[in-house]
């Protein structure tokens, strides 16, 4: 159980680390890991982490303290930000600036970022602090064969590794059934979501492909889904209700009667709605 982010700058601004905290990167760390004894790294989608970083999130947390990582945006479908990347890769960029489409990434950066990505990880998987890598696919990408081929080349390219797959697409889920087998046959983590109630929005299906399943709170504004949005995290902003973390801890349930392992992670990290949320289902379903 924990957040999908222990740094957002709102979060830093509501007053939920102690002052000396909010500052100081060890103790903010510290300070989550005694609520929590996990959390998603969101900054490794805009960029790729720096191993000598990584190392200190391994030293900071206590034994047993699970860091579940987002896949670089270029892994995913998602293009870069030219800036971002390190001088020497972004030197092999057709623009030096700005975003680029998957399409303009040369395929020699993208596989140099694979490699500088898993040496990264190492420090956790030599402390077993790494959970699940997290690839959340674009909202384009639609079951369609490539896809389907995609994900058959991630399968084989992090085999050894936890890998959650979270559609963002709803026709996924029309095609369910042949999906659900795909993901199984691949060993691929199936990302359950809470959405809001709408049109583009994926449905909630409480389904595991995997001994691990993982469920991700986006919150439920159906106002804000679709944006536009200067900010992120204004996408997620939603406070949940009781009521409906009531049935957040009924979902967890559901999909621990498939799974050995299931990970709740909230992602509406607005303010203290995200470590509220996952403090108040923790309550709800008896954990320390």
């Amino acid at each position: 159980m924990g957040t999908a982010s222990w740094t957002d700058e709102t979060l830093l601004q509501s007053g939920w680390y102690p002052p000396e905290a909010r500052r100081d990167p060890e103790k903010r760390l510290r300070h989550y890991a005694r609520f929590f004894d996990t959390v998603e790294v969101d900054s490794t989608f805009y960029a790729l982490p720096r191993p000598e970083v990584v190392a200190k999130w391994a030293e900071r947390t206590p034994e047993g303290f699970l860091f579940h990582v987002k896949a670089y945006s270029a892994f995913t479908g998602h293009g870069l930000e030219a800036g971002a990347l390190p001088k020497d890769l972004r030197a092999l960029l057709p623009r030096q600036e700005g975003h680029l489409a998957q399409r303009e990434v040369p395929e020699e950066v993208v596989e140099a970022a694979w490699e500088r990505f898993f040496l990264a990880l190492e420090p956790l998987k030599a402390s077993g602090k790494l959970g699940y890598l997290h690839f959340g696919l674009p909202p384009w990408t639609e079951p369609k064969p490539r896809s389907f081929q995609y994900l058959e080349r991630l399968a084989e390219r992090t085999r050894g590794y936890w890998v959650a797959v979270e559609f963002r697409n709803p026709k996924w889920y029309v095609a369910w059934g042949f999906v659900k087998r795909e993901l199984s046959r691949l060993g691929l983590i199936h990302v359950s979501v809470d959405a809001p109630p709408h049109p583009e929005a994926p449905p909630r299906v409480l389904e595991a492909t995997h001994p691990v399943a993982v469920l991700r709170c986006h919150g439920r504004n159906a106002e804000t889904w679709k944006g536009p949005h200067t900010r992120p995290y204004e996408r997620f902003n939603w406070r949940y209700s009781e009521e409906e973390l009531e049935d957040l801890a009924q979902a967890a349930l559901t999909l621990a009667k498939g799974a050995e392992r299931v990970f709740v992670i909230f992602n509406n990290n607005y303010g203290t709605q995200g470590v509220e949320a996952a403090l108040g289902l923790k309550r709800l379903l008896g954990l320390p």
